[in-house]
Parts: C-alpha cells; structure tokens; sequence
C-alpha cells in the first residue's frame, strides 16, 4: 500500500496540473478572454481517476485560478474588475460548498508562468488582458491623444462626458474604440483632463493603434472615471445629470420649442445635437491658447452669431440704432445681436434678486470680447493649464446665460405646453 501511495499522488497532481492548462488554454483561446463553467469542466472529466471538483478547490487555494460565482461583478463569464485574493476566493469556495456553480478563469500567476502575453507582440493591452488584468480596469491617458481623431475628417469623433471614435471607410488605421471616458484628478484645485479606457475597449485597437495610445499613457494612473460614464458603462445605472456642453444644446433647443409655442420665430437659427455638434466644442484635449480660442470661437458661434434677428423685430426690440461717422453724419447701423438680447432679458425679467440676467449678459460679453480679440491678432500658441479652469469657467457661464433665456421664455402664458426635459428643470447639470 505504501508503495502505491506516491503514484497516487503523483497521478492527482499531473490531473491537477492538467486542470490547470485546460483553465488556461480556454481563457487565453476564447473570443473574449471568458472562464470556463466548473460545472461543465466537471462533467466532462468525469471518467477521471480523480475528484476533480476537489483539485479545482486546491488550484484556487494555491491561487492558480479564480472562481467566479457572478459575487464580486454581475456577470461571472468575464473578470470585470480586479478579483479578490486567493485566501478570500478559497473561503468563498467552501462557504458555498464547492466550486461547481463558478466559471473558472486562471489568475494572473498562472497565466504569467506561461508568458501569456507574448500572444499579442506589439498590442500592450491585448498583452495585459492575457496576462489577467480585468477586462474594465481603466488606464488613463493623456488628452492630447484624442488629437489625432479630433482634427482627422476620416474619423468619426465625439466627445462629451464619454466618447467615441471610428475610422471611416477607406481610412488607413481602422480604429474603433466604442467608448471612453472623461478622467478627473481626485484633488479638487485640479482642473486638468485625462481620457481613462477599460482594457476590454483598448483590445479591439489594432496592434498599431494601442502602440499609438500606449505613448501617450499618463504617469499617473490614480484618475477618477466621470460618475456618469461610470453608472451606464459599468455598472448597469442610469446617468444622473449632464454635462454643461450638452446642457446649453438642450437649453437651446428647449428654448426653440418655447419660441413655437408662443408665436415667436425661433431664438437660435440653427440647433445642433450629436450629429452635428462641433468636435471643437466640448473639453480642451490640451491646455493651449489656441485650443482655448477655438472653443471659445464655438460658443460664440453657437450662441451669439446663431441669435435670429426676426426674434427680436417680432419682441419689439429695435434692430438698427443711430451711429455718427468719422464725417460726423448720422447714420442708422444694424446692432448686434447680443446687445438685442441684452435688451430683450431686460425688458423680460421682473425679478432678478440673484442677477441671472446681468451675469448671462457679462459672461456673453465676455465671450464675444474674446472671439473678436482672436479673430484681429495672429494667434500664439502657449501651453497653460489655467485654461482648463477658463474654460470649465466659461462654459458654465455659458450655460446659465442660455438657461436664463429659456427661464424668462418660460414666463410666457403659452408656455407651459413646452415640456422642457427634467434635467434642465432640475438643474441636473454637472459643474465639469
């Protein structure tokens, strides 16, 4: 009997070891780095001389694999985030009694006595998702990687709180990265934008393309996600409010609708939404003078060139004003929109105690004052990461600029057929 012991022995630890390749191999050659079912693993190796569910129990205690009973994320078949240590899965295991109702994935000691990642030469994250980083643990660029797509034709390109780019058809990289985020630093004196990525979008990058992304991979990787990327994306939610770019949109098409109801020609000639809103207009990818400027060129296009001057005529307010020339003749010249609409929030407003209507009008101003500055001077670059700040600054302002239109619209009798969307009722609109 002594004898027969060690090859026992031996014949459960070559199983084993088997166990623990077939775990391995079905990860690494599955289509989406998925786990295999314990149960099914169990039943197919039934005629083994072995217990098999048993030496599973082992490989977990030996953190040779990672049993996912859907405890940690919702769903068990991918690793979403980083999983719990092999003590803790161990103790998992036997609280409920074995491992048949997991799906079983090899932990990143396994896969790196392997080299797994050498499957994916030249594809940084393909490498680390075969290597057993979670399929949504995020890596934080800088946001001047975006640049390349931004100011590319041949990308389709959005960016708000969240993003998306794909190449066009006949492009040469084709890029389809189907979601990122906006990343904020946790310290709040900090005003800088980072673009964070979970693993599993950076792997349907070309081997090309992630070498791309991977240059521009921040120092730091200790970012915060946007809330409200994070609630839709990652965990099943409902996105709570919206971002300030989005919410002047709405307010503007909000207040269009009024402008219906009422009988007035709409205020703003023009609307845009995401398929044709402006890839200029939404967060600076960089912190320059010149990428400062051009969003500063899109609100005023948005907002003050877009103001239709039949509003006003049919709101009483005059459309030319008396000017004297440099011969001292008198003249009618055609005024301004802002200054029409100035005039019109002041004629409207009945009670202003926290002085919405003069800080739209200054903020509006201001914009104008910056553009036109602009457009008369050659323009010089300068990296300043003040201008983050100035533009969360003007953005914001800009926002309640629109929505104190669309409030003393809403004074109007005819008005209240309008159904303006709770997020803009509510003010459920993020400062960032």
């Amino acid at each position: 009997m002594a004898e027969t012991e060690p090859d026992a022995t031996n014949s459960a630890e070559t199983i084993k070891s088997m166990l623990g390749q077939l775990i391995t191999n079905q990860y690494l050659d599955s289509s989406d780095f998925n786990g295999v079912s314990a149960a099914q693993l169990v039943d197919a190796l039934e005629d083994f001389p072995a217990d098999v569910e048993e030496l599973i129990t082992e490989l977990v205690a030996e953190g040779l694999v990672y049993a996912n009973f859907g405890h940690e994320m919702v769903n068990a078949h991918i690793i979403g985030f980083p999983h719990q240590d092999a003590v803790a899965n161990h103790a998992e295991v036997l609280r409920r009694g074995g491992v048949s109702s997991a799906v079983l994935y090899p932990t990143r000691e396994a896969l790196a006595a392997v080299s797994a990642g050498d499957r994916y030469p030249g594809a940084p994250y393909s490498a680390s998702l075969a290597l057993g980083h979670a399929q949504l643990e995020s890596v934080f660029f800088r946001a001047d990687v975006l640049g390349r797509y931004r100011d590319d034709p041949r990308y389709d390109y959005t960016l708000d709180i969240g993003g998306e780019i794909h190449a066009r058809e006949g492009t040469p990289h084709d890029t389809y990265l189907t979601t990122f985020s906006i990343g904020f630093d946790r310290d709040a004196l900090s005003d800088e934008i980072v673009v964070g990525v979970p693993l599993r979008y950076l792997h349907d990058l070309s081997p090309s393309e992630q070498s791309y992304w991977k240059s521009f991979e921040h120092d730091r990787q200790d970012w915060m996600l946007h809330p409200d990327w994070v609630r839709p994306h990652l965990m099943g939610e409902f996105p709570e409010q919206v971002s300030p770019y989005t919410a002047i949109l709405m307010e503007m098409r909000a207040v269009n609708e009024i402008c219906d109801a009422i009988g007035y020609p709409e205020l703003f000639r023009t609307l845009y939404d995401e398929q044709n809103r402006p890839t200029d207009y939404g967060y600076l990818i960089l912190p320059t003078r010149r990428e400062l400027s051009n969003f500063i060129e899109q609100l005023n296009k948005l907002l003050i060139d877009n103001l239709n001057q039949k509003f006003f005529s049919r709101a009483g307010i005059a459309l030319t004003e008396s000017r004297r020339d440099s011969a001292g003749t008198t003249y009618e010249g055609q005024r301004g929109t802002l200054n029409m609409l100035t005039e019109w929030m002041e004629r409207t407003v009945r009670h202003d105690p926290s002085g919405w209507v003069p800080a739209a009008a200054e903020v509006l101003r201001e914009v104008r004052k910056a553009r036109s500055d602009t457009a008369h001077r050659v323009r010089e670059n300068e990296y300043d990461p003040v201008a983050w700040s100035e533009q969360r600054r003007l953005v914001v302002g800009s926002y309640r600029a629109v929505q104190t239109a669309r409030q003393l619209l809403q004074s109007h009798p005819r008005a209240a057929t309008v159904d303006v969307p709770e997020e803009l009722e509510e003010g459920k609109v993020w400062p960032f």
